[in-house]
Formats: structure tokens, C-alpha cells, sequence
């Protein structure tokens, strides 16, 4: 493809990608009208109150202004140049300003007259809602015109990108009213937030507009040719625009009369007709509209090559049409989930979620329709023939009347919609007849069989998209994500289908994009363009996800999100906020590196300590050295049979890798007591291996020093307890599962054994959060005791295979930041993806465990992975904070500020037992009560008679266990492991920086939930404890490595 066809792909997606996230703000938009005012008669009042400005604009100006000015300004362009064009724009936004102007006044003073127009069938306090609320909205009209007029200049100068923004803008700040003001303003301050959000459209394009070199001064010379000009294309354009505005006061018109005495009235009628229409013209406006605006003004530069013009418009019809056959049989199969998971909240109930179901499903057909409509209209446009638009505008509208009137009774609220759809294919017909006469090369026979094919196509893919509802509807749509996954399910096997058939149809757009697939496979393969091979040069192999990535990293979409994404870094660094925003960070940033606290994580503890030099260490070094060197030399007949084993040399150091990647793959599957014989086995080979001198030890640190001391307090708190001798069982699974510190510490010596074992480990974490996610969805039995049912309304929390929600959150806590810490180590694109992919599913499972402790957590974890790590995302991360409220369930974030207010039972319980747990600190804080005499002696304390197994708290649990002393070793052990961490971050790579500051804010994380629950209560999480510990003790050794060896190739 040449330069110029790849300039305008660029601008066509970029220009989707614009509308399309302007599409979702205003699918958010309706979403938030209908969960705040449903289908009642304030609704009804405000959506017919902005429909009918919008209306009158639409009827008179609003595409006579793209259709009549914007041929005539390129014109003055190419002809006058652009002084010329600029002074007959300011004279015609003067002009239609003036215009516009005495049409809101009269709207506004012949408000009441307008309202029982269009809806006679208002009962009189809607009608005075309405009246008021359309006196207020009528300046819409101006900001509208002018908003219009100045997209008409800058497309006609080749700028499409900020036009295609304006929905953004106006949506966010509706959207922005719902969130903030809507409780306390009601539906006049959102008529308010309308009026605002419309008046941006027009004040956003002005800074583009000036880089452009137009600068709007008044004009009110009208006698002009060029304003002649368009008067004269006017007229006629006017009345074809009719077509659908006109039509939907129609529908809105039959809708409003509606019998009283039926279920649906007449408010309710129009409300889910516009809702229905609403959602529509989101959908289809994506394609259509992008398309539409981004090929007019090139048709418009066309219309001297009739070959060449047809040529552009067929290919531009069956594109479209290639897109818009699926889009109607999807939206017609799954109108109802669409409707319920866009509405189906607050004040819209089931009701309105039928209604607006069954006139969505009809609206669906005429998507073709309104698609090859707009199309031709511009093609008529272009070449300033705006009488046969005019005529295909007459008889749609006469159609959709008279078919309202035929089909109100029998099919009712569907029969509108039905209309509707029907008089846009009729109007596309009009058109389609006298262009292919002008322009043959539109149709003809292959272009026919093509649409045929797309049609069979279409038909095939209904079938696996109405059995994947069938078969997942019943299971998935109660719940909002069940909701979320069905949609996701179905159109992800129906754009595989359709795929699917059109290849094997032989579909030229089919083949079209399995053949761009097939180019980007082989993309860097074959041979030079003259067709000589290529010589071959001595490089590196790639591996399959470098390769992938490669693709990726090569693809248009990930280059314009590139852009995207720079663009924004670079308004907001350029911004005076940031400017405030950095100075302030700077001030803290200078106080906190200067802080004692951050002097203690600097410094190198295990040398100004020299861990190394001491007794038992340099013994154990010492013993394990001599082993090895006596194998190595073969010493003596022992070490000669051990170094020849045939068993050992098969379970060597790689084999201890793979049983590693068991344990942490079983720990969320396998029972205790499986787990404890795993690690034992695996510890014991691992002690073999090392005194085979085939694993070289890390060299002692104050955290392996700290953990021995901390392992022989747990020695003694099991041989003292006062539940001796049950306490022994406990105190040994204990040990044995400590154990695997050692093993994850030493075995993991290179990256690769750190990337697989981390694979594995989020691999499954992602797994069993899917099975949580999938247990949210379909509901499972619960404790009572999990959920506070006065308080709260949620009914279910998913556990997956623990055995209770908050064991799950605080197993996801850790896995989740070893995730998030891998899409920043990843080099490769594909990594990255995956990883991100397994983050979002493990949030998801975070959410469906209802836990607080645990979401809490992690949004701990993820604020100090951000401030050690990527400061960048600090605006991010305050945003979501702020935005946390309206985004999660209303039940799940009433749990997470029950944290705060402790106004639940949940936390009043808790709160009882930790008076408990203080007066056994008090009594037995010397020497603990020993390991599990908890049960025996907490009833003693008991306050309020609350029963407990725990303290609910690590720390209070191991005080009261291990004593004043075990309790200092564990608080000095998890110190020096955060040092550890955060020193290894000073001389580690970059990458290794980003995988070292999630695995500290992780485990601060879980130490967080630690406050609000025993941790080692499950044995499983135990073992996951010293397990991430040894992991992230590897990862340091690794990284420091990585960094040597990085420093020593730099000099």
C-alpha cells in the first residue's frame, strides 16, 4: 500500500479509536441516566427535553452544514486559497449563529406548544417537567451550531482527530455530574451539566483551530456568492437530513400515546424507545460515522474522475457492509444481555429491560440500511447534488408514518423500531437506484454475489452465537461479570465464525485480512525486493515470544497506541499541575531520602554485621565446601559412589527446579500433609545436592540468620506449650514447610529458573482466580459467618480451592504482585500481555473473595510498588483511589469502609477478640502460651463471650505464642527481608528493580491483611509465606548478579 493509503488507514483508526471511546463514555453516559432515573417521568421529561433541540438543529443545519459548506469551503481552499476560505467562514458561522440564535428564542417561548406536539400523550406534570427542562436546553442549539461549524473547517484542513473527540469531552462531563453533583442537583443540575458539556464541544476546537491559522471574527456581510452558494445546496441537503430525526419524533410521537391502561404507558414507551436508540446509534455510530466524516471530503475531491469516484464508493459500501451484516445478527441475538448489562440497575428494572430489548432488537435491522444511507447521501453530497437525498428523505419519512400508524397496536413498542429500520433501508434504496445510473461501477454482479456471501456468512455464525447463549445464559446473566463474559463468549465465537466463513466463502475482505494475518507471520522472512536471497548473517535466535512480540511491537494499532500514549506523557508533563505536582514530590522525596528509615534499607547490614564470618555460618559454609571438593576429587570410596549415582545424577539441580515448580503449583490444590511430605522430599534432595557441591549456597544473611533463630523459637514454643504434646504435630509441619526457604533461596541461581518458577506460580495463581471468579458467577455455599447480611448486600465470596475467602485474598495478594512485578521485567511484548492478562484476571478473583484485608492489600502493595518503582503512575494511582467508590459493587466497597468505621459485626467481633488477645500478652508475654494453646486458654479471656480458633492478627497470635522474644525475631526477621529487597533494588537492573519493588510491596501487602487475620492459620499460606521469601531472597541474588555482570560489560 503507498504512503497516502497508509496516512489514511492511520486516520480512519485513529479516528475510531477516538469515536469508539467516545461511544463507551456515552454508553456509560446512558447508563448512568438509566440507573438513576429508570424509565420514570423525570427520565421521560429529560430525554425529550434534549431530543427536541438536538432535532430541530439536526432538521435544519446540522448535516446542510457538513453537506453545504464543507464542498464549498474546500472549493474557496483549492480555488481562492485560505484567506478567501476563512472570511467565508466567518461569515457563515455569523450567519448561522444569527439564525440559530432566534430559533432558540422562539423554541424557548413556544416550549409548551412544542412539548404536547411531540408528545401528546405526557400526562401535565411531565409536560411541565418537560417545558422547563427544554427552555433550559435550547442554547444547545447555538453551541451546537457553532461546534459543527468549526468540525466543518477542520476536516476540510485534513484535521479529524479533534472533531471526533467532541463526544468525549461532552460525555465526561455528564458523566462527571452523575458521579459527583447528581444526588445533591437532581435532574435540573443535569440539565445544567447538559448545556455545559455541549458548550465544550465548541470551546475544545478552538486551539486546533488556531494552529491551523482561523481565528472566528464576526462577519455580517451575507451578500455573498460563496453564502449564496450554499443556500442554494442547502434547501434540499435540509430536508434529507430529515430523515432520521424526524422519523425518531415520530416514534416518539405514537410512542407517547401508548395506552394508559396497558403495561407500557406513554412515558415509559419513550423512555425505552430513546434508550433503545440511544444504544443504537453508539454501536453503529463507531463505523458509520467515522467513516462517513473521514471519506466525504475526499469524495468531494473526486467528483472529476466518475470511474475513479465509483470505484471509492463501492469500496467504501462493502467494507461497511462487511462490518455492519455481523454487528445486526450479533445485536439481534444478544439485544437482551446488551440491554441488561448496559441498564439493568437502580431504577431500570426488568420491564424497561424487555421494552428496550425488544426496540433494540429492531432497530438492529436497519443498521445496513443506515450505514449505505450515509454513504451515498455524501456521495451525492460531494458533487453538490443534494435534490436526490432530498427525495429518499421523503419517503422514508412517509414509510416510517405510516407504518408507525399500521404496527403500533399489533406489535407495539418493537413496531416503532421496526419502522424505523425499515424506512432507513428505504431511504438507502432511493439512493442506491439513480448512483448505480451515474455511477455503474457501484454495482454489478460481483459486488451482489459478495454481499450474498456475506449474507450466508452472517447465518452461520447465528447458530454457535445462539447456542453459546442458549447454553451460557442461563448459567452467566444474573451477575454483572457473568454478564460481561457472556457478551465476551458469544461475540468472541461469532467473529470467529464469521471469520471462518468468510474465508471459506471466498470473501474478498475475508481474504483480505487472513492475508495481512499471513504477512505479519512472515514478516523478516523470504527474500529482498530485487528477489535475490538474502544473505544470511550470523544472529541470535529468537525465541517464539520474541517473535511474537516482534509482530506486535511492528503492528499499526500498537504503534498508534504508542502515539497515543506519548501524546498524553506529553501534555500532562508540559501542564502546570505537573509542574506543582512535581515540586511537591521533590520536597517529599528529598525529606524521605534523608530519613533515618530509608539510611537503615540503604545500607549493606550483612557486611557491617559480617553475617558471613560467624560461627555456626562459616561451619556450615565450611562443611558443605569440604563435601563437595571430596566428591569432586572422589576422596574416598563414599564420595566416589555419590558422585557416580546414577539416581543422583538423574534428581540433580535442574530436577530440584521442576519439584520447586510442584510445590508452588500444589500449594493451592494438594492437602497438608501431601505438601509437607512434598517439601521434606524436595528439602532432603536438596540437602544432598548440596553437599554434592552441585548448588552453590548464597552467602548468610541476616534474614537466613534470623530465620534459623526464628525456627528455634517455634522449637521451643512446641516442646513448652501448654497443649504438649498435640503442639509437637503442628510445631513439625512448621519446620518442614519453613524448609523450602532454603530450597527457593539456593536453587534459584539464574534468570530462567526465576522466570519458570514465576510462570508457574502466576500461571496457576491466574488459574485458581478464574475458578473464584467462575464460583462468583455461579454462586456457592457460604459460611454464615462470611458475610454480615444486615449490613451488607453481597451473597457471594468466592473461596476457590481454600477454604475460606480471606485465605484465598491474602494467597492472590502475593501472586498478584509477582504479576504485576513480571509485566515490567518482561522485554517482549507477548510476556508482557500474558502477565497482564493473569494481573486482571487475579484482581477480578480478589473482587469475587469479597475480602477487605486482602483488597486492601493489594491496593497497599500496589501504592508502594508504585512509589519504589514507577512514580510515574502516582496521577494514576490517586485517580483510581478516587474513582474506587463509583467503580466497585456498592456491597463490596461498604465492606472496605467498614474497615475504617468498624460498624459491622465482622469488625466489632474482631475488635473483641483483640482485647482478649492484650490481656493474654499481658499475662504470658515472657514466654508465650505455646504452639496451639490458643483453644485452651483464650476462653479464659474470652470478652463478650466471642469464640475464636485465632487472634484474627499475625502479630498478636505470635506474640501470644512464641513470647517477647520469638515476637522480636519475627518483627527483626521480616525488617532485614524488606532491607534485603530494597538495598538488592539499588544495584539491580532496571527490570529486576520493577520485579523487586512488587515483591516488597506484595508482601507488605499480605502483612497488611496480617493485621485482620492469623496468616498461618491455613498451612498452605505457611508454606507460601517462607516460600515467597526464599523467592524474593533468589531474585536479589539474581539481580546483583545481572547488575555485575551489566557493570563489568559497560567498562
Amino acid at each position: 500500500m503507498s504512503e497516502k493509503g497508509n496516512q489514511a488507514v492511520k486516520t480512519v483508526s485513529f479516528m475510531m479509536l477516538i469515536t469508539l471511546f467516545g461511544k463507551i463514555l456515552g454508553m456509560v453516559r446512558e447508563q448512568l441516566l438509566a440507573a438513576n432515573y429508570g424509565t420514570d417521568m423525570q427520565a421521560a421529561a429529560f430525554l425529550l427535553a434534549s431530543r427536541i433541540p438536538r432535532t430541530f438543529f439536526d432538521v435544519i443545519f446540522a448535516s446542510a452544514i457538513s453537506a453545504s459548506f464543507i464542498p464549498v469551503f474546500v472549493e474557496y481552499l483549492q480555488k481562492k486559497g485560505r484567506q478567501e476560505a476563512f472570511s467565508l467562514a466567518n461569515r457563515f458561522i455569523t450567519m448561522i449563529s444569527t439564525v440559530t440564535l432566534l430559533m432558540m428564542l422562539l423554541g424557548m417561548a413556544f416550549a409548551k406548544p412544542l412539548t404536547l406536539l411531540i408528545a401528546p400523550g405526557y400526562d401535565v406534570e411531565t409536560v411541565t417537567l418537560c417545558v422547563g427542562l427544554l427552555r433550559m436546553l435550547f442554547p444547545t442549539m447555538l453551541f451546537t451550531a457553532v461546534a459543527f461549524s468549526f468540525v466543518g473547517i477542520l476536516q476540510s484542513l485534513e484535521e479529524f482527530n479533534v472533531p471526533a473527540a467532541l463526544s468525549v469531552v461532552s460525555n465526561g462531563v455528564l458523566i462527571l455530574y452523575y458521579i459527583f453533583f447528581n444526588e445533591k442537583f437532581g435532574i435540573l443540575g443535569l440539565t445544567a451539566a447538559f448545556l455545559i458539556g455541549w458548550a465544550m464541544q465548541a470551546v475544545i476546537q478552538i486551539p486546533s483551530l488556531w494552529r491551523k491559522g482561523y481565528h472566528y471574527r464576526p462577519d455580517f456581510h451575507f451578500k455573498d456568492d460563496g453564502l449564496r452558494k450554499i443556500g442554494r445546496l442547502m434547501l434540499p441537503v435540509m430536508v434529507s437530513t430529515w430523515i432520521q430525526p424526524i422519523n425518531f419524533m415520530v416514534n416518539t410521537r405514537f410512542a407517547s400515546q401508548l395506552s394508559e391502561g396497558s403495561a407500557v404507558n406513554g412515558e415509559l414507551g419513550v423512555s425505552a424507545l430513546e434508550y433503545a436508540n440511544n444504544l443504537y446509534t453508539i454501536i453503529v455510530g463507531v463505523f458509520v460515522l467515522a467513516i462517513a466524516n473521514m471519506v466525504f471530503p475526499k469524495f468531494s475531491r473526486m467528483t472529476e474522475d466518475k470511474k475513479e469516484f465509483g470505484l471509492a464508493v463501492r469500496g467504501t459500501l462493502k467494507s461497511m457492509i462487511f462490518l455492519l451484516i455481523p454487528m445486526t445478527v450479533g445485536l439481534m441475538a444478544l439485544a437482551q444481555p446488551v440491554v441488561s448489562l448496559i441498564y439493568q440497575r437502580g431504577a431500570f428494572d426488568e420491564t424497561a429491560t424487555q421494552l428496550t430489548a425488544a426496540a433494540l432488537f429492531f432497530f438492529a435491522l436497519g443498521m445496513v440500511g443506515y450505514g449505505v444511507q450515509n454513504i451515498l447521501s455524501r456521495a451525492f453530497y460531494a458533487n453538490q447534488d443534494g435534490k436526490t437525498p432530498f427525495y429518499s428523505g421523503l419517503v422514508s419519512i412517509v414509510i416510517n408514518a405510516v407504518l408507525c400508524w399500521l404496527l403500533l397496536k399489533p406489535m407495539g413498542i418493537g413496531g416503532l423500531a421496526l419502522s424505523a429500520a425499515v424506512s432507513s433501508t428505504a431511504a438507502a434504496a432511493v439512493l442506491l437506484i439513480p448512483a448505480v445510473k451515474q455511477y455503474p461501477d457501484i454495482l454489478d454482479k460481483g459486488f451482489v454475489l459478495q454481499i450474498g456471501r456475506m449474507l450466508l456468512a452472517a447465518a452461520g455464525m447465528l447458530v454457535p452465537v445462539l447456542g453459546c447463549k442458549w447454553l451460557l445464559l442461563p448459567r452467566l446473566g444474573g451477575r454483572v461479570l457473568g454478564q460481561i463474559l457472556l457478551l465476551c463468549i458469544c461475540g468472541g465465537v461469532g467473529v470467529a465464525a464469521y471469520m471462518l466463513f468468510a474465508r471459506l466463502l471466498k470473501i474478498e475482505e475475508g481474504e483480505f485480512v487472513f492475508g495481512m494475518l499471513k504477512r505479519l507471520r512472515h514478516r523478516g522472512g523470504g527474500e529482498t525486493a530485487q528477489g535475490a536471497p538474502r544473505k544470511r548473517k550470523k544472529r541470535r535466535t529468537y525465541t517464539m515470544t520474541e517473535k511474537i512480540s516482534a509482530i506486535i511491537e511492528d503492528s499499526f494499532c500498537f504503534r498508534l497506541l504508542a502515539a497515543i500514549c506519548t501524546l498524553l506523557r506529553s501534555v500532562w508533563m508540559n501542564s502546570i499541575a505537573y509542574s506543582i505536582y512535581a515540586a511537591i514530590c521533590r520536597g517529599f522525596k528529598n525529606a524521605f531520602e534523608n530519613s533515618a528509615i530509608l539510611d537503615f534499607l540503604r545500607a549493606n547490614w550483612d557486611r557491617r554485621l559480617n553475617t558471613r564470618q560467624g560461627i555456626l555460618p562459616r561451619f556450615w559454609h565450611n562443611l558443605v565446601h569440604w563435601s563437595g571438593m571430596a566428591v569432586r576429587r572422589e576422596s574416598n570410596g563414599l564420595a566416589a559412589a555419590m558422585g557416580e549415582s546414577f539416581f543422583l545424577r538423574v534428581f540433580n539441580q535442574n530436577f530440584l527446579i521442576f519439584c520447586l515448580a510442584g510445590i508452588v503449583a500444589a500449594i493451592p490444590v494438594l492437602p497438608t500433609m501431601l505438601l509437607a511430605v512434598l517439601v521434606l522430599g524436595t528439602f532432603v534432595l536438596y540437602f544432598i545436592q548440596l553437599f554434592l557441591g552441585r548448588i552453590r549456597m548464597q552467602r548468610t544473611s541476616m534474614v537466613s540468620v534470623l530465620l534459623g533463630c526464628f525456627g528455634v523459637c517455634i522449637l521451643y514454643a512446641g516442646v513448652t506449650s501448654y497443649a504438649f504434646p498435640s503442639a509437637l504435630l503442628a510445631m513439625s509441619l512448621f519446620l518442614i514447610l519453613m524448609a523450602v526457604f532454603f530450597v527457593a533461596k539456593d536453587a534459584i541461581d539464574t534468570e530462567e529458573k526465576l522466570n519458570f518458577v514465576l510462570w508457574v506460580l502466576i500461571t496457576v495463581g491466574a488459574l485458581i482466580a478464574l475458578y473464584a471468579v467462575y464460583q462468583y458467577i455461579i454462586g456457592v455455599e457460604m459460611d454464615a459467618a462470611w458475610v454480615d447480611e444486615e449490613s451488607f448486600d453481597i451473597t457471594t465470596r468466592a473461596y476457590a480451592t481454600f477454604s475460606n475467602p480471606n485465605v484465598l485474598g491474602e494467597y492472590l495478594i502475593l501472586v498478584g504482585s509477582l504479576a504485576a512485578g513480571m509485566i515490567w521485567k518482561m522485554k517482549n511484548w507477548c510476556g508482557r500481555l500474558y502477565y497482564t492478562g493473569c494481573f486482571g484476571v487475579i484482581c477480578l478473583g480478589l473482587v469475587a473473595t469479597g475480602s477487605r484485608g486482602a483488597m486492601l492489600g493489594l491496593m497497599f502493595s500496589a501504592g508502594l510498588f508504585v512509589l519504589l518503582s514507577e512514580k510515574r503512575l502516582i496521577p494514576l494511582g490517586v485517580v483510581l483511589l478516587l474513582l474506587m467508590p463509583f467503580i466497585l459493587p456498592a456491597g463490596l466497597w461498604a465492606r472496605i469502609a467498614s474497615s475504617v468505621t468498624m460498624s459491622d459485626s465482622s469488625s466489632l467481633y474482631r475488635v473483641s477478640i483483640y482485647t482478649a488477645a492484650l490481656d493474654i500478652i499481658r499475662h504470658y508475654w515472657v514466654t508465650g502460651i505455646g504452639i496451639g494453646a490458643f483453644n485452651q486458654i483464650y476462653p479464659l479471656f474470652s470478652f463478650e463471650a466471642a469464640n475464636a480458633y485465632h487472634a484474627h492478627n499475625l502479630f498478636l497470635q505470635e506474640f501470644i505464642e512464641l513470647g517477647i522474644v520469638g515476637f522480636a525475631v519475627l518483627l527483626l526477621l521480616l525488617l532485614f527481608f524488606f532491607q534485603r529487597l530494597y538495598s538488592g533494588m539499588r544495584t539491580a537492573p532496571k527490570r529486576f528493580r520493577f520485579l523487586l519493588g512488587a515483591i516488597f510491596g506484595g508482601f507488605a501487602g499480605l502483612l497488611l491483611q496480617g493485621l485482620t487475620d492469623h496468616l498461618w492459620f491455613d498451612y498452605r499460606i505457611v508454606l507460601f509465606f517462607w516460600c515467597f521469601i526464599g523467592i524474593g531472597m533468589a531474585t536479589v541474588r539474581v539481580a546483583e548478579k545481572k547488575g555485575e555482570r551489566e557493570t563489568e560489560e559497560m567498562k
